[in-house]
């Protein structure tokens, strides 16, 4: 029981500490015009994957590996899976095809890099290291796309003045204070977590990396499911829909990539088939939504669908 408290506690020091440090950040982002496009794509999506890349990396640095990889491979299902199907069930503002395409077409060349890193039951210090360098060319890639789409439809100004705007206005240490605090609470937060889980997996029997996929990654998505709901209510259902792609792709170079590096990935072969085999089947119902083929509704519908199937298989995995 005491594991239990220690682990919700943990959770949820992982998610309002990422959240903090993530609206702290979006907030300095917008002082400085960054446009709505960059700002979901980049420095939101790398601020809701915070929790899992900080889970990876105290998992493998505290040899409770499975914890981690569930993490990691889990978020980007519920991500997908949940989430982006609540949004196409329930948001009635469109999304930028041709963004949106582009970065599952980003998520699918990740996906399809980790399947072949980890056929031989593990991701080496190499592998690792091209996965970091993927998440880093995304975002970079990203930054200069978001920059130029910015021109078309934002006015840009200066940022010298913004920057000393930004210094000399006092209302602004507020959100450098949160980012410093939201920063603290991440990584406390998710050296409890870590602990605890893997307690929790040992005493139940239950396999850690399916504590990671199912519970730990549902978690670590609430800032994603936070973003996604009040980009309904706020009809900017654009801004949802790239941070959870952005996210994803993240969570499977950098997250994973990071992991890797500080202890290595073990992953076994049903595990691999199952969890990668689960994304190409939601990324591939997703991509279909650019065609407009099926409605966005029956699509939301589908996505759901195969989460909790997709759930209830992991919990099939050999204990």
């Amino acid at each position: 029981m005491p594991e239990v408290i220690v682990f919700a506690v943990s959770i949820t020091a992982v998610v309002v500490g990422a959240d903090w440090l993530g609206n702290s950040a979006t907030h300095i982002a917008r002082s400085f015009s960054l446009s709505r496009v960059l700002i979901g794509a980049t420095i939101v999506s790398v601020a809701t994957t915070l929790p899992e890349i900080t889970i990876a990396v105290f998992s493998g640095a505290e040899h409770s590996p499975g914890i981690g990889l569930g993490t990691v491979l889990g978020s980007p299902i519920a991500n997908i899976g949940l989430i982006f199907g609540i949004l196409l069930f329930f948001s009635k503002a469109g999304f930028d095809k041709v963004y949106f395409s582009r970065t599952i077409q980003f998520f699918l060349i990740v996906l399809a890099l980790v399947f072949v890193f980890s056929l031989n039951g593990s991701v080496s210090l190499l592998s690792s290291v091209v996965l970091i360098f993927f998440g880093l060319l995304y975002l970079a890639f990203q930054f200069v796309v978001g920059k130029q789409e910015a021109g078309l439809f934002e006015e840009v100004e200066s940022r010298f003045e913004r920057l000393k705007g930004f210094f000399t206005d006092r209302k602004n240490y507020h959100h450098l204070y949160y980012l410093v605090l939201g920063a603290s609470l991440l990584v406390l937060g998710a050296h409890f977590l870590v602990n605890s889980a893997a307690i929790l997996a040992a005493s139940t029997g239950i396999p850690s990396i399916v504590i990671g996929i199912v519970v730990v990654a549902f978690g670590t998505s609430l800032p994603e499911l936070f973003i996604a709901v009040n980009s309904i209510i706020k009809n900017r259902a654009g801004l949802g829909a790239g941070n959870l792609f952005g996210a994803s792709v993240l969570d499977l170079s950098l997250a994973l990539g990071l992991g890797g590096v500080f202890n290595g990935v073990t992953i076994r072969p049903s595990e691999l088939y199952i969890t990668v085999g689960v994304l190409a089947v939601l990324s591939s119902i997703s991509l279909l939504y650019v065609f407009e083929k099926i409605p966005p509704k029956i699509l939301g519908v589908l996505l759901i669908g195969t989460y909790f199937i997709a759930l209830i298989w992991f919990g099939g995995f050999d204990r």
